[in-house]
């Protein structure tokens, strides 16, 4: 650190890579050392971000070596990862990885071992569990304003962008599967999934992923690059009401619905009759103070370095979402057949 900063350097300038530059740049305790990308032409986009003394360079290895990085970050195409993550935290740098942090668990893992060993911060990016929307509804399920929980959906579709390097699971089911796991507080135990190739041979495009959590409880996926009908959507629905988070709308981020269907505990239940009660109440809509999450989750990123906290999208917690992944290809491989996930160490 110097006096005081953290010294930032940024590898990859496309979708997500200017917006990270603008919002560590605007940090008070950060100094943006270095920037990368492969193509010079990219810097171009990002000169009104940077001061002059920002170095610029086309080779990733210069800036992960150098002594005036103190945190490299990664935004990157994601079968890149692992080498760049590996490299950087051998030169003794923090990380701040994209998701998914790599396209292994086996190699998940060794980049956690590798930074505990180290003593160093490996965080990544999934954004959504800094959302103030998705927060508003871990609230709700904390508050037990929709009494027991049933189960959640969620849906993720658009028409393209298709990538080359991932499947639709690999890049998009990160997404809901960390809401899921930080909105229960808990790790599925077991995945089915099936999914269908209609563009290419060997990468899924459409799929629906099921988790299976150790309450009882399922979380539903559906992921898509070939649906015209654009929808970030997640339901939680519970005996007393459902919230809807649509991140698409500005407006009303997240809605309740006061309508659900339980046991009517007014009622003695005699010789195995349950007494069922429907519930209509009204549809509201809870405040919700709206930040970009890039923002939270680089000031949250910063806070943890400066004060040797914990982040709560760390290399474990991107291990256990890549290990429902890799569960639910393997399901997928046997036609839906549940694939139990090796949670742990």
């Amino acid at each position: 650190m110097q006096s005081g900063k953290l010294k930032v350097g940024i590898i990859g300038l496309g979708h997500w890579g200017p917006k990270l530059v603008r919002n560590f740049f605007d940090h008070p305790k950060v100094k943006m050392t270095y920037v990368c990308d492969i193509l010079e032409s990219t810097f171009a986009h990002i000169d009104h971000l940077i001061d002059k003394n920002c170095c610029k360079t086309t080779n990733a290895y210069e800036l992960i070596h150098s002594p005036e990085v103190d945190v490299v970050v990664v935004i990157t195409p994601a079968s890149t990862h692992f080498e760049l993550v590996k490299e950087a935290l051998f030169y003794n740098k923090h990380v701040f990885c994209e998701k998914p942090l790599t396209l292994e668990v086996a190699q998940d893992k060794e980049l956690c071992l590798l930074a505990e060993k180290a003593g160093l911060k490996l965080a990544v990016g999934y954004n959504f569990l800094f959302n103030k929307g998705i927060l508003k509804l871990k609230e709700l399920i904390q508050n037990k304003c929709l009494g027991q929980i049933y189960y959640l959906t969620a849906t993720r579709t658009h028409l393209g962008t298709i990538r080359e390097d991932v499947d639709v699971i690999w890049d998009l089911a990160p997404h809901d599967i960390s809401i899921m796991n930080f909105l229960l507080d808990a790790l599925p135990e077991r995945v089915s999934a099936v999914g269908r190739s209609h563009l290419s041979n060997d990468k899924q495009d459409v799929a629906f992923i099921s988790l299976f959590y150790p309450s009882g409880l399922i979380g539903q996926i559906h992921v898509s690059w070939l649906d015209s009908n654009k929808e970030r959507m997640v339901n939680v629905i519970g005996s007393k009401a459902r919230a809807v988070f649509d991140d698409l709308n500005g407006l009303e981020p997240v809605r309740l619905f006061e309508k659900g269907i339980g046991f009517d505990d007014r009622f003695e239940m005699d010789f195995g009759e349950y007494k069922l009660l429907l519930r209509d109440g009204d549809i509201i809509s809870p405040k919700v103070e709206m930040q970009e999450p890039l923002k939270i989750i680089v000031d949250n990123f910063v806070s943890t370095l400066l004060n040797d906290d914990n982040f709560i999208a760390d290399g474990r917690f991107a291990l256990n979402i890549s290990r429902s992944i890799a569960a639910a290809h393997c399901s997928m491989k046997k036609n839906g057949v549940p694939e139990f996930i090796e949670n742990g160490c």
